[in-house]
């Protein structure tokens, strides 16, 4: 079995052998069609993107099998997972500089190949969607959450039924003194 560092965490191999790293990024999105056959969605941004690596580590190896759970469990200021430097040709292509591990960490055990498959999932810290937004003004971020809810709701009632009135067409509010005419 050959090992090779494909990752580095912290500027510390992480070596495994026949390891994987994959790459994926969600966009989350919300249906706005309602009971109708629409296919508008309602835009809620781009999620950190994730780094899910697997590879084998020989049953020989079991110190390494030990200090990757330990990097795992690390914690750093105020309690929170510990935030690693990232050395990987795809992180370097997509721009991941730091990441912390989500999710979960798996090693099971191989019949017949002496090792264990381990897997898991590094998530992107300070990822370039949470920049861009951190650099807006805030008055920028409040009026584009502001404007997004605003386009998800329905036009909503007052009191005295002003508000009602001045969403409807002029055919509607012919309608509804009509209707009123006749309560």
């Amino acid at each position: 079995m050959t090992i090779s560092a494909m990752l580095t965490l912290d500027g510390e191999p992480i070596a495994m052998s026949s390891m994987r790293i994959s790459l994926s990024m969600q966009f989350q999105d919300k249906d706005q069609s309602g009971q109708t056959s629409a296919t508008s969605k309602a835009e809620q941004g781009a999620k950190a993107k994730e780094l899910d690596v697997s590879g084998l580590i020989p049953y020989k190896d079991q110190d390494k099998l030990a200090r990757l759970f330990e990097l795992a469990d690390l914690k750093g200021d105020g309690g929170q997972r510990h935030v690693f430097r990232v050395g990987s040709l795809l992180a370097k292509a997509v721009k991941i500089r730091q990441a912390k591990f989500t999710g979960r960490i798996t090693a099971s055990e191989q019949e017949g190949l002496l090792a264990w498959q381990v897997s898991f999932t590094l998530s992107d810290h300070n990822s370039v969607p949470e920049k861009r937004e951190q650099r807006l003004p805030k008055a920028a971020q409040v009026s584009q959450a502001t404007e997004q809810t605003t386009q998800a709701k329905a036009p909503s009632s007052s009191e005295d039924g002003k508000a009602d009135e001045d969403a409807l067409t002029p055919f509607e509010r012919y309608l509804k003194k009509v209707d009123d005419a006749l309560a």
